[in-house]
């Protein structure tokens, strides 16, 4: 592999695409200072990857664009292409060409190409890696990383010596492994602790879902049963109401009878018609009194006929009268369902109200407690992670002791070597130490100032830190009366609340507080409850309540009209009762006189009660003659010796004067009237109390704070103070190494020995300040380690904890959700039972609305036929005195008209036989109607529940009795006795509505048509096994469907996260072999490569500074090579071994040299690039230089930046540098081929390229051009 082009545009000084190709052998680039020679090692460094913009003599990453001239603009952006050829099998590509491009833009954004495609940093890398040519190799030197090399802490020079032995890869292998493990071990923590989290569940669940599964077993056996069971009910309605044509019947009689009825009216009319015309045959002569007789007789019939008429419409007003009140009694029954059915879904959106808000306050309390667990999870990584980074810190910090325990120790024999040698040179030096002595006296003085300003500041500091402190403590106090202050106020609230809601009240007494259906108007009127006006003893307070009793809940209200009108309203809303007492008529006691109470007891109730003076009197009424004693026992001792008198325990028990004894167990006043005003009371001192408190707290912390402030500034002013000290004391520092520099002068071996001896000194106090500053921070993260183990075992302790809790907390949402349903489920079933009620109300109105508009037209008949039978009777009166005067001639037509009028008797008396008749049946037909009706109501009763249970129709329903069978079979013991019975008659009053009379045989009745139920099947054994299902389900209380599928889904989880974990397992397992592996092999690989590197180090060494010469390398620490640092040794000949920093700048150049020699023998790099590096070098290690150069040039290709002219003569290719406008960089190349005049040709370029001007040497560099074809090739670039 080689480098084959480098092409660049727009870095640094290259604004214009410039194009540099390198051959095999030596390439050179030369050209004047300033031209940008090194601008191209700095676009090599940059295109591998260097991301250092200090490394690249830059600020930033976007300096390294052109940033123009006075004549050109900024680009906006740099581009690098270096191109490597025959690097198939160097790195593993199938191409035999790679280019590797970067770009940079002025915004900061970079690229990153490989053959002209997008990549990541990572990338170039990872594919440069052990080649020698990467980021970090050794493939680019120049003098200042000549310096860097030598100059660095040994365990920064591995970098060079990992890169030839190609464990670079090895390393960043480790590293990603390393990562990925600790990653990996953070995964299996917290997928062991969602496994253990999913298994509580998991159980939980587990147990829910087998109830949820019995439910469901149960459920489907009921409605096996339950369907069959209302199917056989529903053909037996259907039997009952369907099929019985009765109404048919008896709407056919009436028919006929009214047919018939017509026929005999039709018959009297024609008898009267005949009498009148016999009686006009018979009685020609007597025309006058005949037609008058005829008149008054028709009248008379005429009247008759009505009043029959009006008798006929009075019955049948009464008939539909009673139909009336039959139907008014039916609608007003199924108007008292239809209400008793609102009141239901009432009191069910109560119910529903109260659950939602129950899940409500569960749910913020479970997000409250779930918010809880997250923050003690984020503190328990916080902690776990700083455990992790502090036990990380401790092994460094053990390192870094261990390191400078060695340095200490090295620098020590060195010192010893020196110290003869010192003690004889210091006496040459004495007169120019006393000069120091005055400088030293007030370094001395300042230092001591120095101290005491230091001490004066931590002072400083430690008030500021027990201020900070202080005022942190009063946050926290501030914080908890803050929070305690919040949940006294809370409950008072709901105290309060709870007293204007009348909690505990009897019903009627909250619906006056509430204000009945005049809120405003009553809430003004009424005072309040009896028990608010009283202030009591709060030991007494049991014994107070027990004496009062009922009494507490009196309403006090300003007259005696409120009290009226409040009754009256409970009495119209149905709202119960309330004792209620009116202020005005509250009477004056007598007062009587007590007797002494005994010492045994606590005195009289009235001593232990205040009220208001408006009750004062009702209160004396109703206590005076009570006595307060400590317990039951007392007051019956003391009942015979104070007779008349009352008595009430401190544990809630009376004993009434006539004998009473009321007691039991006594609650602890939390929950009473009086007890809960007692609270109030005190909460509300407490509260103010709390107030006061915070506000206290809160004027200390602001005087705190200013304090703090305060102390702040003085920190400042005394750091600025300390700063300036220290100013001053560097100043005489410096001073005073200004004399001992003029001491070091004296003689250059003094010199020598004091500039070494202090260079040990420095580093031993370097050393040992380093070894103590690390042992006290170890000490602290020590410290710091406990501290947080500590933190780490409560943290799980709470996490637990919290677990638990929201566990709990979880569960009773769940319960509450569960009851929710239920409720909205029974909501549902009283909904789809209201529907049908209201339409048979319907019908019924309908029904009355008939019946009254039959009722309105006999009424105006009645009317009618009265009016008529009036005026008839006018005219009979008047024919009636004309009768008289011919009564004589009358008499011989009594015969025949007695005849007729026996007749039309009898024709009478057959109509109304038959009116009566028809009367009677159409009251039967009106009670079939009715009776049709309520079995078509039982009928779609049966159907909604049906529907409402099981969702299905029951007209569509198909028995299926091999399913009944089945079911039935798994009851057969329970269900033995009741098979071997005789026929039951089943009564199915509590389900279907029949009546007694009514009831059904559900072994024996008559299959209806089409009916597909067997009759052999015992149905009151089934409805039995029905009832015991429906107990054990309602038994079985809430129950979470969702269990089962809940329990799937998280089994399906808990065996996934279980193959996770061993998936992860076996994971760490692997990476832990892998980095086991990579350890072996780089072990292996390093050592190998160090001990070829460090023979080779020595003998190259040698053959640059002669046979004299040694170096040697050295593992600071040979117990852990892959870590250990690498110390240089170099003793040029003529010298003491000594530090390779005591070395000259060629020696360095030299040393730096032969190490990078040393390392080509091992792993050569495909290219080298060299800047300047021969600039310290003299014409004599030039030449050794050049020999040891010239044995690697068949290995690698050599770039080097020079201003040597020796070194020039060994290049083959020549690149001339120059800046023929001025900022702008230009190159132009030379490549040399005819071996006689190269030499010449050589000379004369390299005059040329040296002495060309800032500004370039353009035309100088063109006149090679002109040379012989066998002399140069000039490269344009």
């Amino acid at each position: 592999m080689f480098l084959k082009s480098l092409e660049i545009h727009g870095f640094k000084s290259f604004a214009d695409r410039t194009k540099l190709l390198f051959h095999k052998g030596v390439t050179g680039v030369v050209g004047p200072n300033g031209c940008g020679k090194s601008n191209i090692v700095d676009a090599i460094r940059w295109v591998l990857g260097e991301t250092s913009a200090k490394a690249l003599r830059g600020g930033e990453m976007a300096d390294v664009i052109f940033n123009g001239t006075d004549k050109r603009q900024p680009l906006g952006m740099a581009e690098v292409t270096l191109t490597l050829g025959d690097c198939e099998a160097a790195l593993g590509t199938e191409f035999n060409e790679v280019s590797f491009g970067r770009r940079v833009y002025r915004d900061g954004k970079s690229e990153y190409l490989i053959n002209k495609s997008p990549c990541r940093l990572k990338d170039i890398h990872d594919l440069l890696s052990g080649t020698g040519i990467g980021r970090t190799s050794y493939s680019v030197m120049e003098q200042g990383k000549i310096d860097q090399l030598l100059s660095s802490k040994p365990e920064e020079r591995r970098a060079v010596f990992e890169e030839a032995a190609g464990v670079t890869r090895f390393k960043q292998q480790r590293k990603e492994a390393l990562r990925k493990l600790e990653y990996t071990e953070g995964n299996l923590e917290r997928v062991k602790l969602i496994i253990d989290e999913v298994e509580r569940q998991r159980r939980s669940v587990q147990r829910q879902a087998m109830k949820a599964k019995r439910y469901r077993a149960m459920d489907a056996e009921i409605r096996v049963l339950d369907l069959h069971l209302s199917h056989k009910l529903w053909q037996d309605y259907r039997t009952h109401t369907g099929v019985d044509g009765s109404i048919d019947s008896l709407r056919q009689q009436q028919s006929e009878l009214e047919a018939s009825l017509e026929d005999l009216q039709a018959g009297l009319t024609h008898l009267r018609q005949s009498y009148q015309e016999a009686d006009s045959r018979l009685h020609v002569l007597q025309a006058e009194v005949a037609q008058r007789r005829n008149e008054i007789q028709g009248a008379s019939q005429r009247i008759e006929s009505n009043g029959e008429r009006i008798h006929e419409f009075g019955v049948l007003i009464h008939t539909a009268e009673a139909d009336i009140s039959n139907t008014a009694g039916t609608l007003e029954r199924h108007e008292e369902e239809l209400r008793d059915a609102e009141f239901m879904l009432s009191s069910i959106d109560d119910k529903i109200g109260q659950q939602q808000a129950l899940i409500d306050e569960y749910q913020a309390s479970l997000e409250r407690v779930r918010e809880q667990r997250k923050e003690l999870s984020r503190q328990m990584s916080a902690n776990r992670a700083e455990h992790s980074s502090l036990e990380g810190r401790l092994a460094t910090l053990d390192a870094r002791i261990e390191a400078g325990m060695r340095q200490m120790a090295s620098d020590t024999r060195r010192d010893d070597q020196q110290a003869e040698e010192l003690r004889r040179l210091q006496r040459e030096h004495a007169q120019r130490t006393a000069e120091g002595g005055e400088l030293r006296t007030q370094l001395s003085s300042q230092r001591e100032h120095l101290m005491r300003d230091e001490e004066t500041l931590r002072g400083a500091e430690g008030l500021h830190q027990n201020a900070r402190r202080d005022l942190e403590e009063l946050n926290i106090r501030a914080e908890e009366l803050h929070r305690l202050h919040t949940e006294k106020r809370s409950r008072l609230e709901v105290l309060r609340q709870l007293i204007a809601e009348g909690e505990g009240f009897e019903k009627g007494t909250q619906a006056v507080l509430r204000g009945l259906d005049r809120p405003d108007f009553y809430r003004k009127a009424v005072h309040g409850a009896l028990s608010s006006y009283l202030e009591v003893d709060p030991a007494c307070t049991p014994a107070i309540e027990a004496a009062l009793g009922r009494h507490l809940q009196t309403l006090v209200v300003k007259d005696s009209r409120t009290v009226e009108a409040i009754i009256s309203a409970l009495k119209r809303g149905q709202l119960g009762q309330a004792a209620l007492v009116a202020v005005n008529d509250i009477e004056v006691p007598n007062h009587k006189k007590r007797p002494t109470a005994p010492s045994v007891s606590l005195g009289w109730a009235l001593d232990r009660v205040e009220c208001a003076a408006e009750i004062s009197s009702l209160i004396h009424r109703l206590l005076f003659g009570v006595m307060i004693v400590p317990n039951l026992s007392v007051a019956l001792r003391l009942r015979s010796e104070y007779p008349g008198v009352a008595f009430a325990t401190i544990e809630g028990e009376f004993v009434s004067a006539e004998g009473v004894i009321q007691g039991g167990v006594s609650g602890d006043g939390s929950g009473s009237i009086l007890g809960r005003q007692s609270e109030v009371r005190e909460l509300d001192l407490l509260s103010r109390e709390l107030s006061t408190r915070l506000e206290d707290v809160e004027n200390r912390r602001n005087r705190l704070a200013g304090r703090l402030d305060q102390l702040e500034r003085t920190i400042q002013q005394k750091r600025d103070r300390l700063q300036s000290r220290r100013v001053s004391f560097s100043t005489i520092e410096g001073q005073l190494s200004l004399i001992a520099r003029e001491i070091q002068q004296i003689d250059s071996k003094i010199e020598t020995v004091q500039w070494e001896r202090k260079e040990l000194t420095e580093r031993r106090e370097e050393a040992e300040k380093g070894v103590a500053e690390s042992r006290d921070e170890r000490a602290l993260a020590v410290d710091r380690l406990e501290v947080l183990t500590v933190e780490g075992a409560r943290l799980r302790q709470e996490l637990e904890q919290a677990e638990q809790l929201e566990k709990e907390s979880n569960e009773l949402h769940n319960e509450q959700r569960t009851s929710l349903a239920v409720e909205r489920r029974a909501r549902e079933s009283v909904e789809q039972q209201r529907h049908p009620m209201s339409r048979r109300m319907n019908e019924l109105r309908e029904l009355l609305d008939r019946r009254q508009s039959e009722i309105a037209a006999y009424k105006n008949r009645i009317e009618t036929c009265t009016a008529e039978s009036a005026a008839l009777l006018e005219k009979v009166a008047d024919w009636e005195t004309d009768l008289v005067e011919k009564e004589e001639e009358l008499e011989s037509f009594k015969i025949q008209r007695s005849r007729l009028t026996e007749e039309i008797a009898t024709s009478e008396g057959l109509i109304s036989d038959q009116r009566k008749e028809i009367q009677v049946i159409a009251e039967e037909r009106s009670a079939e109607e009715v009776r049709q009706a309520q079995g078509r109501i039982r009928l779609e009763n049966l159907e909604a529940n049906v529907r409402q249970r099981y969702q299905a129709e029951i007209s569509e329903f198909q028995p299926e009795m091999e399913k009944l069978h089945a079911v039935l079979s798994q009851h057969q013991g329970r269900g033995e006795a009741a098979r071997q019975a005789p026929p039951v008659h089943q009564d199915f009053e509590d389900e279907d509505g029949l009546e007694p009379g009514e009831m059904v045989s559900v072994t024996s009745h008559p299959a209806s048509p089409g009916a597909d139920l067997p009759v052999s099947v015992d149905w009151a054994f089934i409805n039995e096994v029905v009832n015991q299902i429906r107990q054990k389900l309602d038994s079985m209380g809430p129950v979470n469907l969702d269990a089962i599928l809940e329990f799937d889904e998280l089994e399906q989880r808990y065996q996934f996260l279980t193959k996770q974990y061993e998936d992860l397992v076996n994971s760490r397992e692997e990476l832990l072999k892998v980095i086991a592996k990579i350890n072996r092999d780089t072990r292996r690989i390093f050592g190998d490569t160090f001990e070829k590197i460090r023979v080779n180090f020595q003998a190259t060494f040698r053959d640059l500074f002669g046979e004299r010469g040694r170096a040697d390398l050295l593992l600071m620490d040979d117990g852990d090579p892959l870590e250990s640092g690498i110390d240089i040794i170099a003793k040029p000949p003529g010298k003491k071994l000594q530090s390779i920093s005591l070395l000259s700048g060629g020696e360095r150049s030299m040393t730096a040299v032969a190490l990078l020699f040393a390392i080509y023998m091992v792993k050569p790099s495909p290219f080298c690039v060299l800047d300047e590096l021969d600039a310290p070098l003299d014409e004599a290690n030039i030449s050794r230089f050049l020999q040891v150069l010239d044995r690697f040039i068949g290995q690698s290709q050599f770039i080097i930046v020079t201003h040597n002219k020796r070194t020039m003569s060994r290049a083959d290719v020549m690149y001339g540098v120059s800046m023929e406008e001025f900022g702008v960089s230009k190159t132009v190349g030379m490549k040399f081929s005819a071996n006689e005049e190269r030499a010449r040709e050589r000379e004369r370029s390299r005059e040329a390229l040296e002495s060309a001007p800032d500004r370039g040497d353009g035309e100088g560099a063109s006149g090679h051009e002109e040379a012989p074809d066998d002399s140069l090739t000039v490269l344009a670039s």
